[in-house]
């Protein structure tokens, strides 16, 4: 090979490794391009399971509220009617 030969290539070495980069590059935008997209759309995931998990938490307390005003209701009810109850018996006793 006389020097010629070798510049030439060398040349398209050079050339073939630029063009490589290029497409490198290309390729790592369309990855980063992907992933922003990926994040986005978990962040976006991620907000609606917040807002279900809100609800559902406020769900359960509401009801679980709910149910401890039944269960005071009940038993004021209980009480007062363990004391009728109770003069009854005594009542009926003597």
């Amino acid at each position: 090979m006389d020097i010629n030969n070798r510049v030439d290539d060398h040349e398209n070495r050079i050339q073939s490794l630029e063009q490589y980069r290029l497409e490198q590059e290309k390729l790592n935008s369309e990855i980063r391009n992907k992933l922003t997209e990926t994040e986005m759309t978990v962040l976006k995931e991620s907000g609606k399971q917040q807002e279900m998990t809100q609800k559902l938490l406020d769900h359960v307390l509401n009801g679980k509220k709910f149910s401890q005003e039944q269960f005071w209701k009940l038993g004021f009810i209980l009480l007062g009617s363990g004391g009728l109850i109770y003069i009854i018996v005594e009542a009926l006793t003597k």
